[in-house]
């Protein structure tokens, strides 16, 4: 009897700690909302595809009229590294800046974010070395367009 009662106070135990510690909506998806997204004739559309993952437009949003940000300028640079006794190529890295500006309700900034990766040269396959640069670069816009993401939220608070 008495092993019964503290079984099933145990089983209720439990099930309060699992259903309160399951982390409901533990993916929360902070997709920013904002009246208009502008680019630069420059910016690439597969850089636009990737940014409606983090900013999102409608027409009417309560919080933030008149909210929005330009892409101006997205730029990536490469630099090789030579050393050894040959003076060869023996890493690269790739620099990306990304030129922007947030027009909010109550602030303007402009600003300029960079990211940068490095990857190990590959002079025996240059075709694999060019394809690992364009998987760095899709890389890279994803970490510029994070970095976007947290320096707006940085802005709002």
């Amino acid at each position: 009897m008495a092993l019964s009662k503290n079984l099933k106070n145990l089983i209720v135990l439990l099930t309060i700690l699992f259903s309160s510690g399951c982390q409901h909506e533990f993916v929360n998806t902070n997709i920013i909302q904002l009246t208009s997204i502008k680019f630069h004739s420059s910016i690439s559309n597969s850089f636009k595809e990737r940014s409606k993952k983090y900013f999102a437009t409608s027409e009417i949003t309560n919080l933030m009229q008149g909210s929005s940000v330009t892409i101006q300028k997205i730029e990536f640079k490469k630099r090789n590294f030579y050393g050894g006794s040959t003076v060869r190529s023996k890493e690269i890295e790739i620099l990306g800046e990304l030129h922007y500006e947030f027009n909010l309700p109550d602030k303007q900034k402009t600003g300029m974010i960079s990211a940068i990766v490095q990857m190990p040269s590959n002079e025996i396959n240059p075709q694999a070395e060019i394809s690992a640069q364009k998987q760095l670069k899709d890389e890279l816009e994803f970490l510029l367009l994070e970095k976007l993401s947290q320096e707006y939220w940085l802005i709002e608070s």
